[in-house]
């Protein structure tokens, strides 16, 4: 399924670039986009929305303190 969340803290489109390849390289995740602009985070997983936004905070907080995910 597709999930999309709100993403507040990034620096740069840089970094936005480099998280959303560490979450695409999460397990049971397919895709991940992040649009710097819209602060927006896309992303297909197998997993539940629940789990899916666990998983991504967590990959956002060790990636940069300052990275918040809402739903």
């Amino acid at each position: 399924m597709k999930y999309k969340f709100k993403i507040t803290g990034l620096d740069c489109p840089n970094c936005a670039a480099k998280l959303a390849s560490i979450i695409e390289a999460k397990d049971k995740v397919s895709s991940a986009k992040i649009n710097f602009l819209t602060e927006k985070l896309t992303v297909e997983s197998e997993l539940g929305e629940p789990e899916l936004k666990a998983l991504v905070s967590d990959t956002a907080t060790k990636f940069d303190k300052n990275v918040k995910i809402e739903a």
